[in-house]
């Protein structure tokens, strides 16, 4: 159950997806004076070096945010969501360049990105079930900013399967709260997990904004995962975004030919997030997708 590592794909087309809307909903979201919780139910490591033996191995940041950096020279020219994308990314390796170099090229995890964007009011409730990245995400604390967890109860740093710590924290304290749910989904459970977990965080906490990545493969838990986030979403009576990102045509699986599509499904989204995404996503598109059968999407309830 341990097989995943995420260093591997870290930086590829659906981390930049996954990462703008994460990126979009924390800047959103602190807008108002009124404290927010944060949850990562798959936080991962916190921070990869695409210079490591996995990245490496993988190339798949050559897919994602390295054949998107070109674009940060033209900055101004950018629409806003890839701009702010592209500088939270410039940032950080501008800040860590006197540490691993100038030609370093970090790229942040969920924890990190999200924990940029925060503030002291608010807090950070960071799940990770695999051991080893569960300490290399101790190790990276000072990579990402945070405070030790054993001395600032705003941050929980949790060796525990994310469905069980999500249940465990709904509601927040301050009945504002953005959940981010991407397990691997290497086991086909995990579809019916995030669906089960979406629908009784949906009990528990109505209002809070949930943000669920999936891989878009040619299987049935793959297709059948939005149309069941779509159904809860209408059930509950709120609204709902889908964004989806192809590089190239759509596989049974990401095994042998790599990943060629993902999508983010967003209930309670910020108003502003589609017409962002709606700005953003034809650059990104165009400048990731490897055929003519890449591009993206953007469904909502709005429509």
């Amino acid at each position: 159950m341990f097989s995943y590592r995420h260093a591997f794909h870290a930086g590829n087309h659906a981390d930049v997806l996954k990462h703008m809307i994460v990126l979009h909903i924390c800047q959103y979201m602190t807008q108002k004076d009124k404290s927010i919780t944060y949850i990562d139910t798959h936080a991962g490591i916190g921070m990869y070096q695409l210079t490591n033996p996995m990245a490496q191995k993988s190339g798949e940041a050559e897919t994602g945010i390295l054949k998107l950096m070109p674009l940060w020279a033209n900055k101004n020219a950018l629409p806003k969501l890839l701009h702010d994308y592209l500088k939270h990314i410039t940032d950080l390796n501008q800040k860590h360049a006197h540490t691993h170099g100038t030609e370093a090229k970090l790229y942040p995890g969920s924890p990190y990105v999200a924990s940029q964007h925060l503030r002291e009011i608010d807090r950070l409730r960071i799940f990770e079930l695999h051991p080893t990245d569960m300490r290399l995400l101790d190790d990276n604390l000072t990579n990402i900013n945070l405070p030790d967890s054993r001395d600032d109860k705003r941050v929980l740093f949790k060796t525990v399967d994310g469905f069980v710590g999500l249940k465990a924290n709904l509601p927040p304290p301050s009945r504002r709260g953005f959940v981010l749910i991407d397990p691997s989904y290497e086991i086909k459970d995990d579809y019916a997990k995030v669906a089960k977990a979406i629908k009784d965080a949906m009990t528990r906490f109505p209002t809070g904004t949930y943000a669920v990545w999936y891989p878009i493969l040619a299987r049935p838990e793959s297709a059948n995962l939005p149309v069941q986030l779509e159904r809860i979403a209408q059930e509950a009576g709120v609204k709902w975004l889908h964004a989806t990102l192809a590089v190239d045509k759509v596989l049974p699986t990401h095994a042998a030919g790599g990943l060629q599509a993902s999508g983010m499904f967003v209930i309670n989204p910020p108003w502003t997030l589609a017409a962002d995404l709606q700005a953003s996503l034809p650059v990104v598109a165009n400048t990731l997708k490897t055929s003519a059968v890449g591009g993206f999407e953007i469904f909502s309830s709005e429509k």
